[in-house]
């Protein structure tokens, strides 16, 4: 049987089990019941059965939380190049070719396909923050409509707990990397390419699947935090290769050649690759338990549990429920001999996440805990997990259990979706930009505005060569010297 045909197959059987009662005969009585019913009422009905309210209502979802974004990008940014943006822009004030910008490297990772596509943006704008802003909003909105296609390639029309998705990827609890020292490349693009990825696993024919995810991995790989799908695609397709291998259904040779080009580009990631975090925190910790409790309170802070005791606890509890689920659906893909792209998706999106935060813990956890974990700037790249403990909710039967625990998921997402995240103030942010910006094109010193407006805006102005770009920025009109500004 040709593999396309298996693959509809088998989504068209877990419809069937899913609902066991459908038939394709209509009885003879129901049909005379129909027939009594005037025509105009019966067309009246009809039209409004034929209104898909599911989709409306997540429709409208997305218009609230993405026009309340908009409103925070349109009140807080400002057209002034911030923090690490003086560094992650050094090629683009080279004038870099599109590779250069591409391989770039920041802290421990490479900028990507978004420093690349931002490039066109800031040039076309006079390198207007702001605008940059706007660019990525655009994509997390993209985002969240590519996770609302992968969902229903999985499990078929939207219902009303699809809110969830829009609440997740314009959760205002991400509001750091939008209005403070704007990245897209650091968790913006990952969560549009991983949404992307999930779906290109779902492609029926064997050989456009493999080559979408191997194209989306390798992006991945290069941009921001992205670079965990490599580790996840190697485990996927090692995975895949085992089932080939034991079932005969397939040739394993598609598999292994995918194998062999997703090893090919994450070690081209470390070809003159100079390791460089941001901190260097000692490893292991002095206190290994600290990894888990980062982690846990990582999650709490995206719910807005900010208590140290009731966020340590709560995190705990999605943290296990994380790991049993991966534990569950990675079993499924071990022990069965068809491939089912839910199980696949799954995987892969708590396995990025888990593999992002133990990171983000082994990297920050020096800083002291609770603090550490709480930043408003990691939230987006738990986006991709909290959507896999949602998509395993709709495996489970339907019943009681599963409206109740979809239900209680989706009210906990309520203050991420629209509450300021903990700890972190825009206005403070805003304010401190623009009076930095004010200052150094009144006086042009940059130690002496880092002074009167207590607000620096990069720690190191040398090594950076801040001077120099200030310069080069004023000479072309660009950002904070723009007409525009």
């Amino acid at each position: 049987m040709p593999e396309d045909e298996k693959w509809e197959r088998k989504n068209y059987s877990s419809a069937l089990d899913e609902f066991p009662g459908c038939t394709e005969t209509v009885p003879n009585h129901a049909m005379s019941s129909v027939n009594t019913v005037p025509i105009e009422s019966r067309e009246s009905v009809g039209s409004w059965k034929e209104v898909d309210w599911p989709a409306i209502f997540v429709l409208a979802v997305f218009l609230a939380t993405a026009l309340r974004l908009l409103q925070a990008v349109l009140r807080y940014s400002v057209n002034l190049i911030f923090w690490d943006q003086w560094d992650f822009y050094t090629p683009l004030f080279h004038n870099a070719s599109l590779w250069e910008i591409f391989r770039w490297e920041h802290a421990p990772h490479r900028e990507g396909i978004g420093l690349v596509l931002d490039s066109f943006v800031l040039r076309w704008t006079h390198w207007n923050t702001e605008a940059e802003a706007l660019f990525m909003l655009g994509v997390l909105l993209l985002a969240g409509v590519a996770a609302v296609v992968l969902k229903q390639k999985l499990f078929g029309s939207l219902n009303y707990t699809d809110w969830v998705i829009p609440c997740l990827f314009l959760a205002y609890v991400q509001l750091e990397v939008l209005v403070g020292e704007e990245n897209p490349s650091y968790s913006v693009f990952p969560e549009l390419l991983i949404a992307l990825y999930c779906l290109s696993w779902t492609i029926p024919a064997r050989v456009v699947r493999y080559a979408t995810v191997l194209a989306l991995n390798f992006l991945l790989i290069y941009t921001g935090f992205g670079i965990f799908m490599g580790v996840v695609t190697f485990g996927v397709l090692l995975l895949d290769l085992r089932r080939a291998l034991r079932t005969d259904a397939e040739s394993p040779a598609f598999s292994a050649v995918a194998l062999l080009i997703a090893m090919g580009s994450m070690g081209s990631f470390f070809y003159h690759y100079r390791w460089n975090p941001a901190l260097s925190c000692p490893i292991p910790d002095p206190h290994p338990i600290r990894y888990p409790w980062f982690v846990s309170l990582l999650f709490s802070y995206f719910l807005g549990v900010r208590t140290v005791v009731w966020a340590s606890v709560l995190g705990g509890v999605i943290v296990l429920a994380v790991v049993s689920i991966l534990v569950w659906h990675g079993i499924r893909l071990w022990r069965d001999g068809v491939w089912v792209p839910i199980d696949v998706s799954i995987v892969v999106l708590l396995s990025f996440t888990l593999l992002f935060a133990f990171n983000a813990s082994a990297g920050r956890v020096c800083l002291g805990l609770p603090e550490a974990a709480q930043f408003s700037r990691y939230m987006g790249l738990l986006v991709p997990g909290l959507l896999g403990i949602y998509f395993h909710l709709l495996t489970w039967r339907k019943g009681g259990w599963r409206a109740v625990a979809t239900l209680i998921f989706a009210v906990a997402l309520i203050p991420a979706t629209f509450r300021t995240p903990g700890g972190y103030s825009p206005q403070i942010v805003h304010d401190g930009k623009q009076a930095w910006s004010q200052c150094i094109r009144s006086y042009g010193d940059i130690g002496y505005c880092d002074y009167t407006t207590h607000f620096p805006a990069y720690p190191f102005p040398r090594k950076t060569q801040m001077v120099e770009k200030l310069q080069f920025l004023q000479r072309n009109r660009l950002n904070l010297y723009s007409e525009r500004h």
